[in-house]
C-alpha cells in the first residue's frame, strides 16, 4: 500500500448526535497510479464507527502547493485521493516525488454513526 492514514484516537469525536469527525495525518510511499491512489479506511474503521462516510478533506499542512482531493467511495476501502500541482495537472503516475513523501498531509472525515 502506498498510502496509509493513522487517525490518533485522542482526534475523534464522536459525541454528536449523529455524525463522527476524526482527524488523522497520510503517508505516501511507493507509486501514485493514475486516476488516484486508493485510500482504505479499514485501517482505522475501529474509530469512525461506521462505514457511511460523509466527507474526506484532505490538506497540505506544509504549504508544497500540491492539491489533493479525495473522493469518497462506497466501501471503507475504495475511496481515492488525486494529487494536483498548483497549475491543476494531476500527478504523473510513478514514484511519489519528495515534495509529497516529505509532506505533512492531514485528512478530516466525517462518517455518520450507526443509529
Amino acid at each position: 500500500m502506498s498510502l496509509s492514514i493513522s487517525i490518533p484516537p485522542q482526534n475523534v469525536d464522536a459525541s454528536g448526535r449523529n455524525l463522527v469527525y476524526a482527524v488523522g495525518t497520510l503517508t505516501f510511499s511507493g507509486s501514485y497510479a493514475t486516476g488516484g491512489d486508493t485510500l482504505d479506511l479499514t485501517t482505522v474503521a475501529d474509530k469512525l464507527s461506521s462505514s457511511q462516510i460523509v466527507q474526506i478533506v484532505a490538506d497540505s499542512l506544509n504549504g508544497n502547493g500540491m492539491y489533493y482531493v479525495a473522493v469518497v467511495g462506497n466501501a471503507l476501502n475504495n475511496h481515492k485521493l488525486k494529487v494536483f500541482s498548483a497549475g491543476g495537472t494531476e500527478l504523473s503516475a510513478g514514484a511519489y516525488p519528495g515534495t509529497i513523501t516529505g509532506d505533512t498531509v492531514q485528512v478530516r472525515i466525517i462518517a455518520r454513526k450507526f443509529q
